[in-house]
């Protein structure tokens, strides 16, 4: 098995064997999930702030995803250098585009291109949608502060019921930053009017693997 069949697999693997699910907030009335199925509620909490929910068939999913990063305009993305399967998630994406790879220190250093940061997450919170991604062991955030779209990858594995859950692994060692990141940036600080993308991504994409 190569490297991007066995992608294709881990990606296919949460729907167990459905299409592809992209979905914005949920629509008014629609069906909540069961308390303990922390992924289905997840995914509800995630959507219902504005965030964008994808997992397999790999080849839909991938598709789907090149799909709004094209809305979306962005012609470029970047992942930590430490962080293999942000690397491979990118990479396989790139035909989808066509879309070309840079790196966190060019974006850093000021793109005029359009960008997606790809990044593997330390958990998903069930309770309250969110995605918590730290420094820990040197990890950089910078693809959910400085990209145009940020994509998080969600291993089903590190999806909790509550926040306690997901910041007791790092209470021995805490790291110097954690990100809490539910949906795109939002601000409604200015006469109370709700701007999306106003200091962050515009788009929050999940991408559930197995």
């Amino acid at each position: 098995m190569n490297e991007r069949e066995s992608l294709f697999r881990r990606l296919s693997a949460p729907s167990g064997g459905h299409g592809a699910e992209a979905a914005g907030p949920l629509p008014e009335g629609a069906p909540t999930a069961a308390p303990g199925d922390v992924v289905a509620r997840f995914a509800e909490t995630f959507t219902a702030a504005g965030g964008f929910l994808l997992r397999g068939p790999a080849e839909a999913a991938l598709s789907d995803l090149g799909e709004m990063l094209r809305a979306e305009g962005v012609t470029s993305l970047f992942f930590p250098d430490d962080d293999p399967v942000g690397r491979e998630v990118a990479e396989a994406l790139v035909p989808f585009g066509p879309f070309t790879l840079t790196t966190a220190a060019q974006v850093r250093g000021g793109s005029a291109e359009v960008t997606a940061g790809f990044r593997t997450a330390e958990a998903g919170i069930a309770e309250t949608g969110t995605i918590v991604e730290t420094s820990a062991g040197g990890k950089t955030l910078l693809p959910g502060l400085l990209a145009d779209v940020h994509v998080s990858i969600v291993p089903i594995s590190r999806v909790v019921a509550r926040m306690e859950e997901a910041l007791s692994p790092l209470a021995s060692d805490m790291p110097r930053n954690i990100s809490f990141l539910s949906g795109p940036s939002k601000t409604a600080d200015i006469e109370q009017t709700l701007t999306v993308g106003a200091h962050g991504p515009k788009k929050a994409i999940a991408l559930l693997l197995a």
